[in-house]
């Protein structure tokens, strides 16, 4: 049984690297990743930084978000992990160096529930200007599913919205 599993765990490996390797995350996002996952681990669980996933879209014509999808895992020293969203805003410091300013980060995926398997999110358009909606494959665990191969096809709806503080929000 656990060798039948073997070559789809190491599909899985591969295609994680293969999409965090195209898009390569920018040295100053990556800082604020580390941050963030410090701050949301417990005493036992680390990052899975080659896992990260970046991608910016406009959201109006001057504005811009870039979203980040990382992995904590190994919480409670289990087999186990989460996958969280954060967005940001994309900027430069005076002295022209990359900035990426915290909007709202939340918990969005995890075993057995959901998972993000590639970043490909699209801007819906709001009621409002200060409103950003934001539409993001899933697939999501069926009955039967193993825990860490989700076969549904889902989407989550996503608000960005306010102006300070900034809110990202889970839409039904």
């Amino acid at each position: 049984m656990k060798l039948r599993l073997l070559p789809a765990s190491l599909l899985l490996a591969c295609t994680v690297t293969q999409a965090a390797d195209a898009n390569p995350v920018p040295k100053a996002l990556e800082e604020q990743v580390v941050r963030l996952v410090t701050l949301l681990k417990d005493g036992f669980a680390t990052g899975y930084p080659e896992a990260t996933r970046v991608q910016t879209l406009n959201t109006s014509r001057e504005n811009q978000v870039t979203l980040a999808v990382f992995i904590v895992e190994g919480f409670y020293k289990g087999n186990n992990y989460r996958q969280y969203l954060a967005a940001f805003k994309p900027d430069a410091t005076e002295a022209g160096a990359a900035h990426y300013t915290l909007l709202g980060v939340i918990h969005i995926g995890g075993g057995g529930w959901r998972a993000i398997q590639a970043l490909d999110a699209t801007r819906v358009s709001g009621p409002t200007d200060r409103q950003v909606l934001i539409d993001i494959p899933v697939m999501e665990n069926r009955v039967g599913d193993a825990v860490n191969f989700p076969s549904k096809p889902g989407v989550v709806h996503l608000s960005l919205s306010g102006d300070a503080p900034v809110r990202l929000v889970e839409k039904d």
